[in-house]
């Protein structure tokens, strides 16, 4: 009389089951991953020197009334569903409190703008600065959908001019930026974390079937 081997007719099943564990952990691992990933910036800095400002209407005398420094960042991308940060700061490049008695404050204007994109908080910003202060302006980039998407961060310091009796802006740096909107097969960040932690989940299951059934 022939013996059958014990446990050959689950060894196939028990390695079909490891395959498919595999599968879906790598799936759960590459999305967790790719919606966890901190998305990079990048940036640019410009040194504004105190004195008239190149490009004042003729007849015009508009000065920076100190040395500033500078910052724009962005997102270079963004995923899908999710909001990215765009940064604006300017410091005073020697912050003397002695020096910085007595002279009058910087009013500064900021506007960005980015095609089909969503920023918070919209349109142009201004603000005083006054001295020995630092500005930091923040806007939430709202990834809405997908695609790449140009734009352009003006920043320009304004001057009340009573002939006009109107605020006069003087442009003093133009960004270009660009922000990438991407997702994952379609996905949102939300939904790519919601099935990376599906594949774990499966991937522990049909681990410990492809146990029992190595057993048999």
């Amino acid at each position: 009389m022939k013996r059958r081997r014990k446990g050959c007719g689950g060894g196939w099943l028990a390695q079909l089951l490891f395959m498919l564990s595999l599968i879906f952990l790598a799936f759960g691992l590459f999305s967790l991953g790719w919606a966890m990933w901190p998305a990079p910036t990048d940036a640019v800095q410009f040194a504004i020197p105190a004195g008239v400002l190149p490009g004042v209407p003729a007849g015009k005398t508009y000065a920076s009334v100190a040395d500033y420094t500078l910052t724009v960042s962005w997102p270079v991308w963004v995923r899908a569903g999710e909001a990215g940060t765009l940064n604006v700061t300017l410091t005073e490049a020697d912050a003397d409190a002695g020096l910085a008695a007595g002279r009058p404050a910087q009013v500064v204007l900021v506007e960005p703008a980015i095609a089909a994109l969503p920023l918070d908080p919209p349109g142009r910003v201004q603000a005083t600065l006054a001295p020995g202060q630092e500005l930091d302006l923040t806007w939430e980039v709202d990834g809405a959908l997908a695609g790449e998407y140009p734009g352009k961060v003006v920043v320009s310091f304004g001057f009340y001019d009573e002939a006009l009796a109107e605020l006069v802006s003087v442009p003093v740096a133009v960004v270009d930026v660009t922000v990438r909107v991407t997702a994952l097969w379609g996905l949102e960040a939300g939904l790519a974390v919601w099935f990376g932690l599906v594949g774990l989940v499966l991937w522990g299951a049909l681990f410990v079937l492809g146990r029992v059934a190595q057993g048999r």
